[in-house]
């Protein structure tokens, strides 16, 4: 078993699940919830267990299905067998994909969570897809026709990427709607990012609104941040610009402290011939 991978096709797409226990778990219970969940074969890595998962109902859409737990969170990573060319094809693939996580959650991880806190109000689980679509496919070819475009979709943005090299960036195209995140290729360090402003500014939000009154459901599962989405997607947007300011600007400093030093040694150099001259 090893660990949740992004190499390969890029067209992936990953569930994020937040379980609510509404109590700080003992270790003991849950390394119990772990093993009840997840039914382990070997230790965890990087305290993620993992698990393959087989779904014959999914077999036209997907080649493989992944499933990690960790604490409170569960991440579904799915390998899609081919990209949606549109919107509504996303969309339909969504409902497809969420029917069957919500049903896997109600009958397999709900019942563990009830048993843990059995006066907890509904939802239990909160959940938000990421759709990882290769920058090459169709979905992302559109007509600059103003102001019909998919640039005018919610949320449209383009927000940049580090490559690890200074000044070496790409763009990553983005569309937020309240039930999703779309987004081209990702490197494991925006991903990264990406996956803990989810959870942090999305799906614990979501719980404390819950816990506040704020939030209401009739359903243990709660899928979308449509109550928050405007300030979710501010959050977002602000955070990766302020992570490519302060980007450029160590590389900046880096280059300049090169170039100092470059100098310096060219200095000391001319002064070292000029004496043995």
């Amino acid at each position: 078993m090893k660990k949740i991978s992004r190499c390969g096709s890029v067209n992936h797409v990953y569930y994020l699940c937040l379980i609510d226990w509404q109590r700080i778990l003992k270790n003991e219970e849950l390394m119990e919830c772990r093993n009840k969940i997840i039914q382990p074969s070997q230790e965890p890595i990087d305290g993620w267990t993992i698990k393959p998962l087989n779904w014959p109902e999914l077999a036209d859409a997907v080649s493989n299905i992944e499933l990690g737990f960790y604490h409170s969170r569960l991440i579904f990573k799915f390998d899609l067998k081919s990209t949606p060319k549109n919107i509504f094809d996303v969309r339909q693939l969504r409902e497809k994909l969420q029917s069957k996580i919500e049903d896997f959650c109600s009958k397999q991880v709900i019942p563990i969570v009830k048993s843990y806190v059995k006066d907890a109000r509904q939802p239990f689980i909160f959940i938000y897809p990421i759709f990882e679509l290769n920058i090459e496919e169709d979905f992302w070819r559109f007509k600059e026709r103003k102001p019909y475009s998919l640039r005018t979709t919610c949320f449209f943005t383009e927000l940049d990427d580090r490559k690890g090299l200074p000044f070496l960036t790409n763009k990553v195209k983005m569309r937020i709607s309240g039930a999703k995140i779309i987004a081209s290729d990702m490197t494991d360090w925006f991903f990264g990012h990406l996956i803990n402003i989810i959870f942090h500014e999305g799906l614990y939000r979501q719980a404390r609104d819950k816990n506040k009154g704020l939030l209401f459901s009739h359903g243990p599962v709660y899928g979308g941040l449509e109550n928050r989405l405007e300030d979710f997607a501010s959050k977002l947007m602000t955070t990766f610009h302020e992570y490519s300011s302060d980007y450029v600007r160590r590389n900046i400093q880096k280059i300049a402290l090169f170039a100092a030093a470059v100098g310096i040694f060219l200095t000391a150099l001319i002064l070292f011939f000029n004496l043995w001259k």
